[in-house]
């Protein structure tokens, strides 16, 4: 973290109401940088970063006259600020080097900034937190198994109903939705595996290759899987799916809003920087999807300028559908976008994202081991 390293009785008066500010802020204090005027002795040396400092402010302010967890404000002040973005930044009023980057009122930082500090401290919790122990159920005499694929986020809560044991070796069950979903489906899941490119970006990514994602390709999945013993089905009623997985009901899917799976995207970045691949994986799809809250904001949809290549694609699905021979529970035109009247969110809803983050860094239950 860079700034102002300040040597032993040479301290300006700029830099010594610097670090009183941020004895105010280790304290729980919320007065903005503008409005701060006492000054205090070095009690490091270097001067925290404006994006540290802001985002613990921000911090204090939403944990309100609750004390922040311990070490908390240490971890933030002391966290780098991964991804694109401007190195630590000095606070306006401080003397600077005279190089790099002008000098900041944290208060004007733009949320992107201060998301950087937050997902590398929420990439720390998650590794510290590990995957959780499967549950294990009652054992049952000789369960009927099936195997699940086609839409990631129906088929995680289809898992679910069934519980490992129950899952295996056995007739596969695709699961499919109008593509516009599947596809909104797909990018945010991958947000809690392995990470992925921004929303349209991703879209994009396809279109201009002229293909669907493996997982959404409902006939290709079905192909892939003909050999499965029992075949495979392809569901596309959501009324009929218990049935088809020899189960009472299966629980409602989970859909983070466009907040939440930026946020979980981000995180999935500094986690891959901190253990291996698979690990990541599992971290993301077991740790943090259960965890991170609901928020109001929907998920990401798909906007106007890709509606006719989503639009074509599931015409040419529905006629492959028709033609495969495979059972199809539903009508095979249920793969149909339901675009009308869709507003798609912002592809990097920062403001919403950085609040997201902050709640989650003051709640106890975010960090509270399960295992």
């Amino acid at each position: 973290m860079s700034h102002a390293a300040t040597a032993p009785g040479a301290v300006t008066p700029g830099a010594a109401r610097a670090w009183g500010w941020v004895a105010h802020l280790r304290d729980g204090g919320t007065t903005p940088w503008v409005a701060w005027t006492v000054e205090a002795q070095p009690s490091g040396r270097v001067l925290p970063g404006a994006q540290q400092l802001e985002l613990l402010r921000r911090l204090n302010l939403a944990a309100s006259a609750r004390p922040l967890a311990p070490g908390l404000a240490d971890r933030v002040l002391t966290a780098a600020a991964p991804g694109r973005g401007k190195p630590d930044l000095a606070l306006v009023g401080v003397a600077g080097t005279g190089y790099g980057p002008l000098p900041v009122d944290p208060a004007n930082l733009p949320a992107d900034e201060l998301v950087r500090v937050a997902t590398s401290v929420l990439a720390e919790d998650v590794v510290r937190l590990g995957v959780p122990r499967e549950r294990r159920g009652l054992p049952r005499p000789r369960p009927h198994r099936h195997r699940v694929a086609g839409d990631p986020v129906l088929a995680t809560a289809a898992r679910e109903a069934l519980g490992p044991r129950r899952l295996g070796a056995g007739p596969m069950v695709v699961i499919g939705a109008p593509l516009d979903q599947m596809l909104a489906d797909v990018w945010t899941r991958r947000c809690f595996e392995r990470g992925s490119g921004a929303w349209l970006e991703w879209l994009r990514f396809w279109q201009q290759r002229g293909q669907l994602p493996p997982r959404v390709d409902l006939p290709a999945v079905a192909d892939r899987h003909a050999g499965s013993p029992g075949g495979v089905t392809v569901v596309l009623d959501p009324t009929a799916l218990p049935d088809a997985l020899g189960v009472r009901r299966v629980p409602a899917a989970r859909r983070p809003g466009a907040d939440a799976a930026e946020l979980a995207r981000r995180i999935a970045t500094v986690v891959g920087l901190l253990v291996p691949p698979d690990e990541r994986a599992r971290l993301m799809s077991r740790t943090v999807w259960p965890r991170i809250p609901l928020t109001s904001m929907p998920p990401v949809s798909v906007p106007d300028e890709h509606r006719e290549w989503v639009t074509r694609a599931a015409e040419r699905m529905t006629r492959r559908l028709r033609r495969a021979g495979y059972p199809v529970v539903g009508d095979p035109a249920a793969v149909a976008p339901v675009l009308t009247g869709q507003t798609p969110a912002p592809e990097r809803p920062d403001a919403a994202v950085l609040e997201l983050a902050v709640r989650m860094l003051v709640d106890e239950d975010w960090t509270k081991e399960t295992r």
